[in-house]
């Protein structure tokens, strides 16, 4: 093959890798199984171009990606000591699939800002299509008979409704007629998280990235008018949505009457699994019980009480200490300063979006495992690499 035809090939096999890459985004909050294949596509075709080649570009602008391909290399050699079959540990390393795809992302997205700005907009395209879907069906004019009113499940939608409000509300400073359609995606987003979609962890996202919205936007003055308005709209949302006020009253009713070892709602569950993590990670501290262990381990650890047995804390930080230890959160914590650190080479706008990425991943890990689950992983993955991939 001659060196034009060559050329020719790794620029052919680069273009299907990004049009997968952005049909991967679209998916991202829609559905699994096709996020994985456009995912797998990226992959082979970026493989295919001889994207390896460009590693060593890579890991010098953006260090991030080194790191979490270590962090995957831990994973995958904490499988030799987990107290559990390989295969089950092999399980639990392909949910972290997105440590290792990320050179991959940030690799094909580094061809220049139009793919970049097409895989933002592809994910926000599919996130609309999420909430149009949901509301269709709080009408009665779609039946989604398995998730209430949505396609996925209710922490999924309201984490992704979260995301899709704060990300609107950034895009409204454009001009002309896009601010006002931004700001209806916006107002649409909040709407259908604080009155239709039940999921708690959306919720609170919501309010993390609403609070750094303001410190980002607003002078000290502002922002603190700001935070009376924003403290008076969730009470007027309270007030008047069963929805929110039914799942705010839930989860103080679960916390206030939470008895250790006892409790069988969902937040009691929650603190249960977490001290039981904690006392887990001081059995071994430095590089945990190994990968997929979480379930063997935790069962041992609640055997004669009345703790309901888990495969999985809900919650990010216990979740890879107890299976990786200190070693493990160390890495997970360095990828994000990492990150934090290549932002500041970005443009203001960029920069606060991805910072927004960080806080919607580390808020919503606390009561659930974000990178551990796949929509939400791929979701950070995909965008901190729309927004960090360094140009040429």
């Amino acid at each position: 093959m001659s060196p034009v035809n060559t050329e020719h090939t790794i620029k052919r096999l680069r273009s299907v890798g990004t049009v997968s890459l952005c049909l991967a985004c679209f998916f991202t909050p829609l559905s699994t199984s096709l996020l994985g294949l456009f995912s797998i596509l990226a992959a082979a075709a970026w493989i295919l171009s001889g994207g390896l080649f460009d590693l060593p570009r890579l890991f010098r602008a953006n260090p991030s990606c080194l790191v979490a391909l270590l962090l995957f290399c831990l994973m995958a050699a904490a499988i030799t000591y987990s107290p559990v079959a390989p295969i089950d540990g092999l399980a639990t390393l392909r949910k972290y699939r997105e440590l290792l795809l990320m050179p991959v992302v940030y690799s094909l997205l580094s061809l220049g800002s139009a793919q970049r700005h097409r895989a933002q907009l592809s994910f926000l395209a599919g996130c609309i299509i999420l909430m149009a879907i949901s509301y269709f069906s709080y009408f009665d004019l779609l039946d989604t008979k398995r998730y209430g009113y949505s396609l996925v499940y209710h922490i999924v939608h309201s984490f992704f409704m979260a995301v899709l409000a704060y990300w609107a509300l950034h895009k409204s400073a454009a001009p002309g007629w896009r601010k006002y359609v931004w700001l209806s995606v916006c107002a649409a987003a909040v709407i259908n998280l604080l009155y239709i979609a039940p999921g708690r962890t959306g919720m609170f996202v919501f309010c993390c990235l609403t609070l750094l919205y303001l410190y980002q936007r607003l002078s000290l003055v502002k922002w603190a008018l700001a935070i009376v308005l924003f403290t008076a709209l969730l009470v007027t949302a309270y007030q008047t949505s069963d929805n929110f006020s039914g799942r705010v009253n839930e989860a103080v009713s679960e916390i206030s009457n939470y008895k250790p070892g006892q409790s069988r709602t969902s937040i009691g569950q929650r603190f249960d699994w977490w001290t039981v993590s904690v006392r887990l990670m001081k059995e071994k501290p430095l590089f945990g019980h190994g990968t997929g262990s979480y379930e063997s381990v935790h069962r041992k650890a609640i055997k004669n009480s009345r703790i309901a047995p888990t495969d999985n804390p809900h919650n990010e930080y216990l979740f890879i200490g107890v299976q990786f230890g200190a070693v493990g959160l160390v890495l997970f914590f360095l990828v994000i300063i990492l990150q934090i650190q290549e932002a500041k080479g970005l443009g203001k706008k960029d920069r606060q979006l991805l910072h927004g990425v960080v806080l919607a991943l580390l808020a919503g890990s606390i009561m659930n495992s974000l990178l551990f689950d796949s929509q939400q992983g791929h979701f950070y993955l995909f965008m901190s690499a729309a927004l960090l991939a360094a140009y040429d």
